[in-house]
């Protein structure tokens, strides 16, 4: 059975490039036709877009975030497929937050009396800017002309710093949604926010795994 998956896993068009190509295209295609069905001359149908790319882009980035702990935990051919496509499910993510960069700047360019009246709020603009700040770094670093520019510790450090941050921010929009803002979650509300926290459990966990192993290691015999 692991042989039969393992198999499966090396298909080409489950790896590198092809996988890029298998997850983004279906996620742009749906960013196309439901532009196609509404009226984006509205500001709220604008919103609602935004509201959809990070609705793709989430399950993408909680995935990234786990992988690493994946590995440690769950050693074999599947958290090694996730290994070896990790740059590729990270751009992936990177696509969808693209399409919600493009959205947010139509609303913001085109309908921007709602964005100041109904959307804005400064802190919100301030951990926007820098995630997608850090979201870009990553990118450009994931790509040799970007990595070679960093010493392997600061590539580390700086993947390290964008992905917490990155997983924090999208996984505190939902607390807020739960246990903050007045009126009712929607479903999806829950699903996310488990999700989110269940990534970060297992990191916690995959850390605690490595710092034991560490520490008997050290031990005297």
């Amino acid at each position: 059975m692991s042989t039969t998956l393992d198999e499966l896993l090396r298909s080409k068009w489950l790896n590198a490039w092809k996988l890029f190509l298998l997850v983004t295209a279906p996620i742009s295609l749906v960013m196309v036709l439901t532009m196609t069905r509404l009226d984006l001359s509205r500001a709220e149908a604008v919103s609602s877009m935004i509201q959809l790319s990070v609705r793709c882009a989430v399950p993408l980035l909680f995935l990234v975030f786990a992988i690493s702990a994946v590995q440690v935990l769950f050693p074999g051919s599947l958290s090694r497929w996730l290994i070896r496509n990790r740059k590729y499910i990270g751009l992936c993510f990177a696509t969808a937050m693209g399409w919600q960069g493009f959205f947010i700047l139509w609303l913001v360019g085109i309908h921007t009396e709602y964005y100041v009246r109904e959307v804005y709020v400064f802190s919100d603009v301030v951990e926007g800017v820098l995630g997608y700040a850090f979201l870009l770094a990553m990118v450009l670093t994931s790509f040799d002309f970007g990595r070679r520019r960093l010493t392997p510790k600061q590539w580390k450090l700086l993947h390290r710093s964008a992905i917490y941050w990155l997983w924090f921010y999208a996984w505190s929009v939902y607390w807020f949604n739960l246990f903050y803002y007045e009126g009712p979650p929607v479903p999806l509300d829950y699903i996310y926010y488990w999700v989110g926290f269940t990534a970060w459990v297992l990191r916690l966990a995959a850390w605690s795994k490595k710092r034991l192993k560490q520490t008997t290691v050290r031990e005297p015999a």
